[in-house]
């Protein structure tokens, strides 16, 4: 088998296309699943048992469940509910596109809250008595000091999640969507 340059030169629009509509799920994906994993990850620290129980379960479903069976369940479920059906969530859920971000968020953030979770257990009690014995307020003891040692500490563990979530993208191709991985196999195959 050669390198066949002619055919690589003919084929790089279809994989730049194919590149970019997975950037165009991943980006969302990431931003939406870390927004809504922070006050999941606080909920999963709370003393409260109800919280935390529910912040439990929404991480143990979405890590649990592989993310193409949350695709599989969303862009072919929500088509079978008539209450999504019937009204303007239809509009969003009948996109391949929308239904992609919406699972691949859930899924990302199921993740995010354990890892978030673990890095604010790291950072040491110490630091934080420090800090509230000369007279911070809460509010102020956690995003000076808390939040940033949290994602120092996590930062490797999510870069780690980052690379684990660009590999799953390639379920994209299960539901339509002609990401870099289905243009890729379309072009092995021919």
């Amino acid at each position: 088998m050669e390198f066949n340059i002619e055919l690589a030169w003919r084929l790089l629009p279809s994989l730049l296309k194919g590149a970019g509509v997975t950037l165009s799920v991943l980006v969302p994906c990431l931003v939406l699943g870390m927004i809504i994993s922070i006050p999941i990850a606080l909920a999963r620290l709370s003393t409260n048992v109800a919280i935390a129980g529910m912040a439990w379960f929404f991480s143990m479903f979405f890590r649990g469940v592989p993310a193409l069976v949350v695709l599989y369940m969303i862009y072919n479920g929500f088509a079978t509910v008539g209450f999504i059906r019937d009204t303007v969530l239809w509009n969003f859920f009948s996109e391949a596109y929308y239904c992609a971000v919406v699972g691949f968020t859930l899924n990302h953030a199921g993740f995010l809250v354990e890892l978030l979770r673990g890095a604010f257990q790291a950072v040491p009690a110490g630091l934080l008595d420090a800090a509230r014995s000369v007279g911070l307020p809460r509010y102020l003891v956690f995003f000076k000091i808390t939040l940033p040692l949290a994602i120092r500490y996590g930062l490797s563990a999510y870069m780690n999640e980052v690379v684990l979530f660009v590999k799953g993208t390639a379920a994209l191709g299960a539901i339509t969507m002609l990401d870099l991985l289905a243009v890729a196999n379309t072009a092995v195959s021919t």
